[in-house]
């Protein structure tokens, strides 16, 4: 039990290095579908707000809602995983 949580969070920021550069370098059209999908959530959160139509709204211009952002976020990951994985290498290195 007690190599199952180093091995666990080994998974675990492997997994988020995996994420981080998917979104880095834009593998499979990730960042720009998660940014579809935050510019579609925003425009739905305005019109249920405002009650207006689609068609009298402004553009979503909004920083977060960005390719760019989201590629920022993935180098933001990457690093938390690398950390992760380090971590729980560092700690399966000490048990043995």
């Amino acid at each position: 039990m007690q190599i199952a949580i180093p091995i666990l969070f080994a998974v675990g920021g492997l997994t988020v290095v995996v994420f981080g550069i998917r979104l880095v370098f834009n593998i499979g059209g990730a960042a720009d579908t998660y940014a579809a999908k935050a510019r579609a959530r925003s425009e739905r959160i305005y019109t249920r707000l405002s009650g207006k139509d689609s068609l009298t709204m402004p553009p979503v211009g909004h920083r977060g809602l960005t390719t760019t952002n989201f590629r920022f976020r993935g180098v933001g990951f990457t690093f938390a995983g690398l950390i992760m994985l380090i971590a729980s290498t560092f700690l399966l290195v000490l048990r043995h």
